[in-house]
């Protein structure tokens, strides 16, 4: 449509997809399913959600104007079960490097059975096509288990008389990874955590828990996907002139006289970094800025935050870490996991060795919308990237500052957070509320960050031209 794959600010998943079995024994059944599907895709434009996407843009409904496409859905059948081996997404701009990666060396998401489990946000594996080895999520066995994928999507072809019956997921089935080792499809994409020592084998042939790591594609290259990925973002930046993103999926077979199917569903642009007009409208002077980084995760603006959850580095004591994350889960609770707050410490936050920073769960700050470390002489910052953090970090699209005491760019002005009216303050926590929001703006593409003070309101001046004189 005009406005979901605008160039300048596409909606992403705005309006509806269906999935039709197509397998009716009576064509006019078929053909009525997909007509009504038709329909039902462009009724989706006046859905609450779509509108409310609308209204949040630049555009606005009655500029709308869409043609829907018919496409053949990739997969193989499995005793009335459609799948493929695995589908996933891929963008050109990755807002969350970690290690030696680069935001503009492109990112994946990949996921056994159809994609809805990535279009969804449910659990699929994440990595780099510059760098398929590493995995940012997989940094323990613990992580791994808690972070794989375990349970996959599949086209329930027996449905083929009510496909369109409860909206676009009805004809969708939820089964566990051991259906589809059942199907042979596990072993191009499973790995097992063995009972009998907890250690990871990229082979199905052990007892134990069933992982997806895409072991046998992106480590030992059964089926080239790093390098198709790579090729693709490359030759869509250059034909649509901007960042990209492309749906995919592929189609594996144990038959060795079928070659793979590398199937592109979709390729949009992709809106990256916050505007000139954006950045310059917002007062960044020295006066203005309650915190700066160099080194941010994150992109775009963050409004309405009035509440600061600070622990100050002048009262921090190591020793007592574990008494401080307590502190922060009872200021948490108390604001509830509806309202957002940014998160202010010293050290590494959510480390597994107190000593380091605090070791906070991510239950105990569910509501931080803004997590801030502070670098101190005695705790250098060491941002939590590679753990479970960085995993809840980059799935819930929150904003993440380092502010480096060695860097001269880098700050947080303590005085300024030291004079906000306190709402409640614990030994070592202070939940502080400002009287007026915060802006908080993050640039995707440069890194840099930064936390603004409340803009202070303007005074209507009345115009006596335009005034009644009553």
């Amino acid at each position: 449509s005009l406005l979901e794959d605008s160039q300048y600010q596409p909606l992403s998943g705005a309006y509806a997809t269906y999935m039709l079995p197509n397998n009716a024994s009576k064509v006019n059944v078929r053909f009525h399913q997909l007509c009504s599907a038709v329909k039902r895709v462009y009724a989706s434009m006046f859905h609450k959600e779509a509108i409310s996407l609308i209204e949040s843009s630049v555009h606005s409904i009655e500029q709308e104007k869409m043609a829907i496409i018919i496409m053949e859905l990739i997969g193989q059948s499995f005793d009335n079960r459609f799948y493929p081996t695995f589908s996933g997404t891929t963008q050109s701009f990755n807002y969350y490097p970690v290690s030696y990666m680069k935001r503009n060396e492109g990112v994946a998401f990949v996921a056994l059975g159809l994609g809805r489990t990535v279009a969804e946000g449910e659990k699929s594996l994440r990595f780099s096509p510059k760098y398929p080895a590493i995995l940012p999520q997989y940094y323990s066995i613990k992580a791994t288990l808690a972070s794989s994928q375990n349970s996959f999507y599949v086209l329930d072809l027996n449905k083929n008389t009510k496909a369109l019956l409860n909206g676009e997921t009805e004809n969708l089935d939820l089964f566990d990874l051991q259906v589809a080792e059942d199907d042979k499809v596990l072993s191009w994409v499973g790995s097992v955590v063995s009972n009998e020592d907890n250690v990871l084998r990229d082979s199905l042939n052990h007892e134990g828990t069933r992982v997806i790591t895409f072991a046998p594609i992106l480590k030992f290259g059964l089926f080239p996907l790093a390098d198709i990925l790579n090729k693709f973002l490359e030759l869509g930046q250059r034909a649509l002139g901007c960042e990209v993103e492309i749906e995919f999926a592929v189609n594996l077979f144990k038959d060795k006289n079928k070659k793979p199917e590398f199937c592109i569903l979709q390729i949009k642009p992709m809106v990256v970094g916050v505007s000139e007009e954006l950045t310059h409208e917002l007062d960044l002077t020295k006066d203005n800025v309650i915190c700066h980084s160099t080194l941010t995760l994150g992109n775009g603006q963050f409004n309405d935050i009035i509440n600061i959850i600070f622990v100050d580095p002048a009262k921090f004591n190591s020793a007592q870490s574990k008494i401080i994350a307590r502190e922060i889960e009872t200021l948490t609770a108390q604001l509830g996991t509806k309202t957002p707050y940014i998160l202010i410490g010293p050290g590494r936050w959510g480390t597994a060795d107190p000593w380091l920073g605090i070791p906070v769960k991510w239950q105990q700050i569910s509501g931080a919308k803004i997590i801030v470390e502070v670098g101190l002489p005695e705790f250098p910052v060491d941002p939590s990237f590679g753990s479970h953090f960085f995993q809840n970090i980059t799935s819930m699209r929150l904003g993440y500052f380092t502010v480096n005491h060695k860097s001269k760019k880098d700050m947080l002005d303590m005085k300024w957070l030291k004079g906000q009216k306190i709402v409640q303050e614990l030994k070592f926590t202070q939940w502080i509320q400002t009287d007026a929001p915060l802006s908080v703006v993050i640039n995707g593409q440069s890194g840099e960050g930064h936390i603004l003070k409340p803009l202070p309101e303007i005074p209507a001046i009345m115009d006596e031209e335009e005034t009644t004189g009553i």
